[in-house]
């Protein structure tokens, strides 16, 4: 089975997407993020969705979505990146350690990846800008990115 979760802040309000470029385009852009955990298990599925929400969520601070669509409607685009296979992760370095001291918790965990997704909302060539934000937020060297 394959467990999608989307978290993102309650409190972090949309801010100037210019703080994401170089050179500011002063376009009366705005953006949020958030983090995407796309996750391959095999066993209990409630124990897994269970223990996944146990430590990708803070139930105060986070809100989340199950579903494999964005959580936020409305953006112009949206970007979508990770890391490259063999680069460095440390966020899923740590859950996979975390899951590895649990023991036997009834279901496995055999994949994960992690994907975080800027929103940009406003108006304007979709093509352009998500190009221009995808240079300058993404490092070819080390992550794969798509816009949407």
């Amino acid at each position: 089975m394959t467990f999608h979760l989307e978290v993102i802040s309650r409190f972090q309000a949309a801010a100037n997407a210019d703080a994401l470029l170089y050179t500011p385009l002063n376009a009366g852009l705005s953006f949020r993020r958030s983090r995407v955990y796309t996750v391959d298990i095999s066993g209990d599925e409630q124990k897994a969705r269970t223990y996944l929400l146990s430590v990708l969520v803070d139930a105060i601070s986070q809100e989340y979505s199950e579903q494999d669509t964005p959580i936020l409607n409305g953006a112009l685009f949206t970007i979508d990146y990770g890391m490259k296979a063999g680069a460095l992760d440390l966020e899923k370095e740590a859950i996979l350690q975390n899951y590895r001291g649990r023991g036997d918790m009834g279901f496995s965990l055999n994949s994960l990846k992690i994907t975080q997704r800027v929103y940009i909302f406003g108006e304007g060539d979709k093509d352009a800008l998500s190009k221009r934000f995808a240079k300058d937020v993404c490092n070819p060297a080390i992550h794969n990115w798509t816009i949407a």
